[in-house]
Order: structure tokens, then C-alpha cells, then sequence
């Protein structure tokens, strides 16, 4: 009663046009004389202020969507988490500056949180994946090279053969002019390198390293690996159309030597 007593003090002696009719009444009339009553006072000049939880809840819809693109599409979503951490920090500042225009600011603090614990948890999670996604990707360049080696010999070289009485070509320079086709390159675009081979590998191998597939033994498609340099051991070697490793083939050069003496 006294803070409306107060407010009448505080209006008394203005006047105010009548909703209704329009004529002048003084502030504080019950009625008009055309008929319309007052049913509360006036409102005063102070600005009505409405709490605005917008930028929380920008914030708050992005970490939803962000979350949900990561499960559903792909983990790269993930740095748009940068994304999250500015507009929740952004909701949390005008929060905390202004309360009385800004609301949310513990949603936007949640929000915020939630973000950079999960961020960081992932960024760790990726470093401790790094050195097996960098062994991952040299296998995928390996086993592209060897696509490209099977893809040679069960065409090129399957075609000479077919045409040559079951012979293989002596050098890359026959395969050119008897088919016109050059030596494939590996992935890393070097041109790989063919030779011809006479002795049959399969009688001089330990039984323990023999392998079984194109029987014929009489051919050698090697590629200088990703370091790009010959005899190192990264090379990719296949004999007779199967893979060994560099130090295989210096174990089989060896038992060779010692046997032929």
C-alpha cells in the first residue's frame, strides 16, 4: 500500500487523456463521465526489461548439432567445436556484464565446459592415434603399388606370354615394342623396374620361405619403395608374381651362392 500511495504522491497534479473518449482527467480519477473506469495506475516511464537468453541458446544448439554430426557423419565435425567455445564464452561474457539484459549464464558455463573437456579429451585421444594413422597411410601406398604390380602382370604380362609361347619378355624395352605399353609407376611415381629371371627360385629356396602361386619363375617387378631409392629395404619386390622383402631376397641370394658352391 505504501509503495502505491507513493507512486500516486509521485503522479499527483498530471493528467492524462481518457483510453475511451479522450478528454483530460487528472491522474487518480476513479471513472470519466463517459463511462470507463481506470482499473490500475499508469505506467510509469521506466524501460521494461526483458532477459534475452538468445546467445545461450545458439550456444547450447550448436554443441547438440556439432555432437550429433560427429556420430552421424564424420569425426573431422569435430573442429567446429571452435565454433561451440566462442559462442558459449561470448554467452557467458554478456551473462555476467549485463544480468539484467542476459540470462543463461550457467547453461552457457555447462555448455562451455562440456566443450573444452571433450575437446581436449579428443585432441589427446587423436595425438596418442597419430603414429598408427601414419602406419595405416604408408600401408595404403604399399598396397597400392602392389594393386599395380598384380594389375601388370595379370595383363601385360600374361598378354606376352599368352602371344610368346609361354615366355616372359627378356627387358621393359621388349614389353614396349611387342605390346607398346611402358612399366607402370608405383605410388610414389617412379617408374618401377622389370627384369627377367632364368634360374628357377622355387628349387633353390629353403622349404621354410617356399611360396606358392604363378608357378612360372622366371621374372622380377621391383619397386624402389617410398624412399625412392633401389636396393634400400623398403623396396617392393615381386618374384614370379609373389612379395618379398629386400632382406628375404638377400637370404635367397645367399642360400643361392652357398648352394652353388
Amino acid at each position: 500500500m505504501d509503495s502505491i500511495q507513493g507512486k500516486l504522491d509521485a503522479i499527483a497534479g498530471r493528467d492524462m487523456p481518457c483510453p475511451c473518449c479522450g478528454n483530460r482527467l487528472q491522474v487518480g480519477a476513479a471513472g470519466c463521465a463517459c463511462g470507463a473506469r481506470f482499473v490500475g495506475l499508469p505506467l510509469d516511464d521506466a524501460p521494461i526489461k526483458v532477459k534475452r537468453f538468445g546467445p545461450t541458446m545458439i550456444s547450447t544448439l550448436l554443441l547438440v548439432a556439432v555432437t550429433s554430426a560427429i556420430f552421424v557423419f564424420t569425426k573431422w565435425f569435430a573442429l567446429l567445436s571452435i565454433l561451440v567455445l566462442w559462442t558459449s564464452w561470448r554467452a557467458m561474457q554478456l551473462a555476467r556484464r549485463n544480468p539484467e539484459w542476459y540470462g543463461g549464464y550457467k547453461t552457457a558455463t555447462t555448455t562451455f565446459t562440456l566443450t573444452l573437456v571433450a575437446s581436449v579429451g579428443g585432441a589427446a585421444y587423436g595425438i596418442t592415434r597419430i603414429p598408427q594413422a601414419l602406419d595405416n597411410y604408408k600401408l595404403r601406398q604399399v598396397m597400392a603399388t602392389r594393386a599395380e604390380m598384380y594389375h601388370f602382370v595379370n595383363s601385360t604380362l600374361a598378354e606376352y606370354k599368352r602371344t610368346h609361347e609361354g615366355s616372359y619378355p627378356k627387358d621393359a624395352q621388349e614389353i614396349k615394342i611387342a605390346l607398346g605399353e611402358s612399366i607402370p609407376a608405383d605410388y610414389w611415381d617412379n617408374r618401377m623396374k622389370y627384369s627377367a629371371r632364368t634360374e628357377g627360385i622355387a628349387d633353390s629356396e629353403p622349404l621354410s620361405m617356399r611360396r606358392y602361386g604363378i608357378p612360372n619363375t622366371n621374372f622380377e617387378l621391383r619397386s624402389a619403395g617410398p624412399d625412392g631409392i633401389d636396393g634400400t629395404d623398403d623396396d617392393i619386390i615381386m618374384r614370379d608374381g609373389l612379395f618379398y622383402t629386400a632382406a628375404e631376397i638377400k637370404k635367397l641370394s645367399e642360400v643361392s651362392g652357398a648352394q652353388g658352391r
